[in-house]
């Protein structure tokens, strides 16, 4: 048919267009991949709140604590005091 002759398709086997196809691929699956880690950490973030708040509260009630007799007993103290005004 005359139509047919006048429509004839011709693709280009050899052209960029599969490149370009595989680099936005790769970007696309990138920026999904990153999506979906910037919503899990807004989920998972405040969970890791409590046990940071609970670890720096010990460590700070620890750290605060007066030392009992039988640590302060244990050292030895200097036998000579020298008062400095």
């Amino acid at each position: 048919m005359p139509i047919d002759i006048m429509l004839q398709n011709q693709n280009d086997e050899n052209g960029a267009l599969p490149l370009a196809n595989a680099i936005g691929f790769v970007l696309g699956f990138m920026g999904v991949i990153a999506f979906f880690i910037q919503q899990s950490l807004t989920v998972f973030l405040p969970l890791l709140m409590p046990p940071t708040v609970c670890f720096i509260f010990c460590t700070l009630l620890y750290k605060t604590q007066k030392k009992s007799e039988a640590s302060t007993s244990k050292s030895t103290a200097s036998p000579v005091r020298i008062d400095v005004i």
